[in-house]
């Protein structure tokens, strides 16, 4: 009697035991959601030797007491220069971007004489180019190589520069503002701080660069988009 009892007793303590360990395994596996792959994906550029693909950097409007550095201004600002345009020209400067122009380039060398680096020189070739290539991204988008495919130093190279032993470009889009100079300045200064493994950073300190252009174009919406080409 005492035998079968026993018998008993272990085949409802065996039933326990496999019903409490079936639901603690459904409970350690729940079903995974059909987008968490998707969801997670970080995609990592492709790295280049030479070029740089420099991350769009839009400022929001806020208020600034920065000053206007002092360094000799330029005396002539094209307002198109030679290379693709699949836009056609790009509208004369007006005044906002007259005013711009010569204070980004003073700001660039402003940040390099604070670091006890050369001047650049103000390039007239580079800055008509480096305007045709802000109004080319205002139709084609925030690029370095659009509206063709063309790198930036084959583009460079094309516009009177083939043989230069180096060159360089760095791109910007700052936002609204009033005046438009902060955050025109809010972006100049994220550049240069990067730090020495930025490609805007590398550009903008070179000991292997001296000419500079600027080429500002300013989008019916106040958005300023910019761009700086460099020389040896």
């Amino acid at each position: 009697m005492n035998r079968k009892l026993y018998y008993l007793l272990g085949l409802v303590l065996i039933v326990l035991l496999t019903a409490c360990q079936a639901e603690q395994t459904s409970q350690a596996t729940p079903v995974q959601p059909i987008t968490a792959d998707s969801m997670n994906v970080i995609q990592h550029p492709t790295p280049t030797a030479a070029i740089s693909i420099p991350r769009q950097v839009a400022a929001t409007p806020t208020a600034s007491t920065h000053t206007h550095p002092t360094s000799y201004p330029p005396t002539t600002i094209p307002g198109s220069g030679s290379g693709p345009a699949s836009y056609g020209p790009p509208p004369p400067l007006t005044a906002e971007e007259t005013q711009l122009t010569p204070q980004l380039f003073q700001l660039i060398n402003h940040d390099r004489a604070v670091r006890g680096l050369y001047p650049y020189t103000w390039n007239v070739t580079l800055t008509g180019g480096a305007r045709l290539h802000s109004w080319n991204m205002f139709h084609c988008g925030f690029s370095h190589t659009c509206p063709n495919g063309e790198a930036p130093c084959v583009r460079i190279a094309n516009e009177g520069f083939a043989g230069y032993s180096d060159c360089g470009e760095c791109i910007g889009l700052a936002g609204p503002s009033n005046p438009p100079w902060n955050n025109v300045y809010a972006v100049q200064e994220s550049m240069i701080n990067e730090g020495p493994t930025g490609w805007h950073y590398i550009y903008l300190t070179s000991t292997a660069l001296h000419n500079v252009g600027v080429g500002i174009y300013v989008d019916p919406s106040g958005w300023i988009w910019f761009t700086q080409d460099m020389v040896s």
